[in-house]
């Protein structure tokens, strides 16, 4: 058995192990991407919140495999790379991306914005990886069991990406716009997620 079968055993059972933690929180998810005001009374429930965290914590790994799988992030400077080379180069761009995010979130703060609002824009970012990571497994397996070659499966995956990751900001930028003005609003949504996305692109497209 190579090192995603390996994987892949491990996440299962450990998934079997957290099916409470994740069907708790389901619902709420569901209701994130269905109106902005359930992302802040996720945050209002401690034990939502605790499920929330777990679940977008156990989502890493499958994830990163699945993406290093169909090659979702494939910058030039990867091409040839052995696969679990190549699997541990994603879970460092993930690992980067979610530390740019992180940095950019903790150095810019708007004194007008509470801290309920601001700590749920900054929280619903596992909310919505939990959906997103949660489509592309589904949509991965199904592609697969339907014989779809992998790169239509890949461009499926991106474009499910893509759809969850634009509801994903709008929904911030409502959360965000409750507390400030439009423009302080559209300002945090650039520079805490639409700038680390362009990079990330931009480092696929031209590196």
């Amino acid at each position: 058995m190579d090192f995603s079968g390996i994987i892949s055993a491990v996440l299962v059972i450990v998934g079997i192990l957290l099916v409470r933690n994740i069907t708790n929180v389901l619902p709420s998810l569901i209701g994130c991407l269905l109106r902005w005001k359930e992302c802040l009374n996720l945050e209002d429930s401690v034990k939502s919140g605790i499920d929330r965290n777990i679940f977008a914590a156990y989502m890493i790994l499958p994830f990163c495999l699945t993406a290093s799988e169909y090659r979702l992030y494939d910058p030039e400077f990867l091409a040839g790379m052995p696969h679990f080379a190549y699997f541990a180069c994603i879970c460092g761009v993930f690992a980067g991306f979610d530390l740019l995010r992180f940095l950019a979130t903790r150095t810019i703060r708007h004194p007008k914005v509470g801290d309920k609002i601001f700590r749920a824009g900054f929280r619903t970012s596992a909310s919505f990886f939990c959906i997103m990571s949660s489509i592309v497994l589904i949509a991965a397996g199904i592609s697969s069991f339907s014989g779809a070659s992998e790169e239509t499966t890949k461009s499926i995956l991106l474009y499910c990406i893509l759809a969850v990751y634009l509801v994903f900001l709008f929904r911030k930028f409502q959360i965000f716009r409750n507390g400030c003005s439009f423009f302080t609003a559209f300002l945090y949504l650039c520079v805490l997620e639409i700038l680390p996305g362009v990079i990330l692109v931009l480092t696929a497209v031209f590196l």
